[in-house]
């Protein structure tokens, strides 16, 4: 009986520590783990599938993950996997946070930089150089070549007073003057003094003329094809400058008279949220459009970058006298349990840190704690480095700050 009693004493024993030493083998830190990609807090010392989604694990080295001399959740990514990654930073500083209840405006030509270029003669267009809208036309770029009746022989006119003056020999004050008269006749119908030269030099009439365009700018419109008839003065292309456009909006009437207590107005689109321009309301239309009820406001911006593209879609918010605040972009704040921000430390290292926020709209937060000025913070990518920190060390490890 004694001796039975001591068997099952060291059968306790072994199975107390068989039991123990299976647990080691659970325990991630010990070595390498598997876990899930999907779901890190699935860990186990064999490989199988998660019993969540039915993944396959992978395996884990356990690595250090946290430089010496540095507490808190800090992982180190080399270069090359950042690069892979498309990890990209931001430097934390004070910005101007506007409303979050901007108003979609769309990018429109201003009309009054539009000019139109119209028919100096009647004829027929036999030649169009300008066939498409959103080109670019410099000034003395070709447009058009014209058959003209009136145009040829105004040309024969003058090139046979200049044949008659230089046949002479001698001018008389008559000749000039008739000869003058003739030239200003062609500058006036828009012949270029360079036409008028070579009409001289080669002592013969073309029965096209070309006609140069006296602006620079887009072209916005076409109303010609060739083998056209046109009247002198009908209106043929158009072009404008978009050194200076308007932004087109549209505001419900009630909404009106808060608008016009300010009438300047920021202006940026979400290509480029850090380009903020400086617009000035120039026109509220007088009449509600039928069966929608809002009005239109035209807001007249400075576009001598031209990145403001006719059609383009941009958000218009009223200026105010606001402070600035410490802002960062939307999306380098991680929105999980807490509210989170890699901040990169070193050239391979980030911190995790954990932080409060303030107000915000569509692409900027302000940050009350947890970040300061000239931090650089990791503005794409940080839900890569947050993965990245997961299998690392596992889901433990996370915001033990």
């Amino acid at each position: 009986m004694k001796q039975f009693s001591v068997f099952i004493i060291v059968c306790s024993i072994l199975f107390i520590f068989g039991c123990k030493s299976e647990h080691a083998n659970h325990n991630p830190e010990s070595g390498s783990y598997y876990t899930c990609p999907m779901h890190p807090s699935v860990v186990s010392s064999t490989p199988g599938s998660c019993p969540v989604c039915n993944m396959s694990l992978i395996k884990v080295e356990k690595k250090k993950s946290v430089p010496e001399g540095q507490q808190g959740n800090f992982i180190t990514i080399d270069k090359y996997k950042q690069e892979l990654a498309g990890i990209k930073t931001d430097t934390v500083k004070f910005r101007n946070i506007f409303s979050a209840s901007a108003i979609i405006g769309t990018v429109a030509v201003d009309e009054e930089q539009v000019k139109v270029i119209s028919s100096r003669a009647k004829g027929r267009i036999d030649k169009l150089f300008v066939k498409a809208t959103g080109g670019y036309i410099q000034s003395g770029n070709p447009l058009y070549s014209i058959y003209s009746e009136q145009l040829l022989a105004d040309e024969k006119e003058y090139l046979a007073l200049y044949e008659k003056t230089k046949s002479s020999g001698s001018a008389s004050k008559l000749n000039d003057e008739m000869r003058g008269a003739a030239k200003n006749k062609l500058l006036l119908w828009g012949l270029t003094g360079k036409q008028i030269s070579e009409l001289e030099k080669s002592a013969n009439t073309s029965s096209l003329i070309t006609f140069y365009s006296q602006e620079s700018g887009y072209v916005i419109e076409v109303n010609i094809t060739e083998g056209m008839y046109v009247e002198e003065g009908s209106p043929l292309i158009k072009i404008t400058s978009l050194d200076q456009v308007w932004i087109e909006a549209q505001l419900y009437s009630n909404e009106i008279s808060k608008t016009m207590d300010n009438k300047s107005f920021h202006v940026y689109s979400e290509s480029d949220p850090n380009d903020i321009y400086n617009g000035t309301l120039v026109y509220i239309s007088p009449l509600i459009e039928e069966g929608r009820r809002v009005q239109i406001l035209r807001i007249r911006v400075d576009n001598a970058k031209g990145k403001l593209i006719r059609g383009m879609m941009v958000s218009v918010s009223s200026q105010r006298n606001t402070q600035p605040v410490l802002a960062v972009p939307k999306s380098a704040i991680l929105l999980e349990k807490m509210k989170t921000a890699w901040v990169k430390t070193n050239e391979n290292t980030f911190e995790q840190r954990m932080i409060e926020t303030g107000t915000q709209n569509k692409y900027w937060i302000e940050i009350l704690s947890g970040l300061k000025q000239g931090d650089i913070l990791v503005s794409e990518g940080a839900y890569l480095i947050s993965s990245e920190f997961i299998l690392k060390s596992g889901a433990g490890q996370r915001h033990k700050h």
